[in-house]
């Protein structure tokens, strides 16, 4: 039995990270491990309990990143404990948090890569804190590996059983507003952020305007918000800006959006498609590309980091690099022409491809992934392992100064 600190978002949170905390937590419970959820979003305030899991607060600093240790130290009460963060770690070292600290916790760490090559910000994590990096996709692992990181893989998944073809498309249309007889594209993507908008709204709303004058039964569904409060982008104002009409765009309901929609009504949604519309500027890995596969509905993705290798089913799509300077790596912009013509062979093709993705997708299960990946993984965890002391590397300025001090 190994004592294990989840940190991530709460569970109960509808986002990727809450669903693979979710799916994951409770199975390490039942397979024998004494399990304790962090929860640096979702829950404030005190403690609660989630089937038999202590769930943790957040200590109002970005991503709990002060109070982890403590928090290691109250779960174990003497006794070892592995923390397993599933986070972008670049925010845990920010600012002033450094993350020397968290060199002293036995920590694993299942990393987003959606960048290539590798952030300097995410191996300086690993550097400063000596922590055991998990890949979530084999993009992100072997980047991970050219870097020189001893890097294991456990990828996301999806519990299939739930996300699963229903055969029924008119009434999951008909739920959502949508015609029967329409071409539907679903987009299933968080608005947020804008330099670059990542999900690639602009470019997909450029796509979908070029067949809907070609293709006047073709229809857009968002699943997103659509204000994009969270610095995101005002999709109203995009549809316009590329000629989308009004009439051609459906959209999830915004209240149900915030206080959170089912699994069983997102598969609903996901069998409503005819093609799933995700080219990203990139992906640590991207569950509904996997969960519209499982629903036997294809997918056009971006040819670049964890989506050339999630697409089962579907189109890839090219672009041109671009730089993000704020990670000092490179996404992947992807072409508007390439999505029009993943949007015409799709219209052609997507009504055969239902049995080659749900096949595809079932490599994801959930259950798979954890009997096949984390299950060995939390034995080889739970081995001594040998953590050098840090080598504190002198600055620019101190490297002078000793030079001048030298002469």
């Amino acid at each position: 039995m190994t004592k294990i600190l989840w940190h991530s978002n709460s569970p109960w949170t509808p986002s990727g990270y809450g669903i693979q905390t979710r799916l994951f937590a409770p199975r390490l419970q039942a397979a024998g491990h004494d399990v304790a959820l962090s929860c640096f979003y979702g829950l404030e305030g005190g403690i609660l309990d989630w089937n038999g899991m202590r769930c943790y607060p957040t200590d109002h600093t970005r991503f709990g990143r002060a109070r982890l240790h403590e928090l290691a130290d109250h779960f174990g009460q003497g006794d070892p404990v592995q923390v397993i963060t599933l986070m972008d770690v670049w925010a845990l070292i920010d600012g002033a948090h450094r993350g020397e600290n968290l060199r002293q916790l036995n920590l694993a760490s299942w990393v987003p890569v959606d960048h290539d090559p590798v952030p300097p910000r995410v191996l300086q994590f690993f550097e400063l804190t000596g922590a055991r990096p998990i890949a979530m996709a084999r993009h992100g692992q072997q980047a991970l590996l050219n870097a020189g990181l001893d890097a294991r893989y456990v990828p996301h998944g999806v519990d299939t059983t739930v996300y699963r073809p229903l055969d029924r498309k008119a009434e999951c249309r008909a739920k959502l507003g949508l015609p029967a007889d329409a071409f539907v594209v679903g987009m299933v993507a968080n608005n947020q952020g804008n330099m670059p908008p990542r999900k690639a709204f602009p470019q997909v709303f450029q796509a979908f305007a070029d067949l809907r004058r070609r293709r006047p039964d073709a229809m857009l569904y968002l699943h997103t918000d659509m204000l994009g409060h969270n610095q995101g982008l005002n999709l109203i104002h995009l549809a316009n800006a590329t000629g989308v009409p009004t009439s051609a765009i459906a959209i999830a309901d915004q209240r149900k959006l915030h206080l959170g929609i089912t699994d069983e009504e997102m598969c609903q949604t996901y069998n409503a498609f005819d093609v799933l519309a995700s080219p990203s500027y990139g992906e640590g890995f991207g569950i509904p590309i996997i969960e519209a596969q499982a629903c036997g509905v294809p997918v056009i993705v971006s040819d670049w980091t964890a989506m050339t290798e999630l697409c089962g089913a579907g189109w890839l799509v090219d672009g041109d690099s671009w730089y993000d300077s704020a990670h000092g790596s490179f996404y992947l912009c992807p072409a508007v022409i390439s999505i029009v013509e993943a949007f015409d062979a799709a219209y052609d093709q997507a009504a055969g491809m239902k049995e080659k993705a749900r096949a595809f997708a079932l490599d994801y299960d959930a259950e798979l992934v954890f009997m096949k990946h984390w299950l060995p993984l939390i034995d080889e965890l739970s081995r001594p392992r040998e953590i050098g002391p840090l080598t504190v590397k002198p600055n620019r300025a101190a490297r002078r100064a000793a030079e001048r001090s030298a002469a």
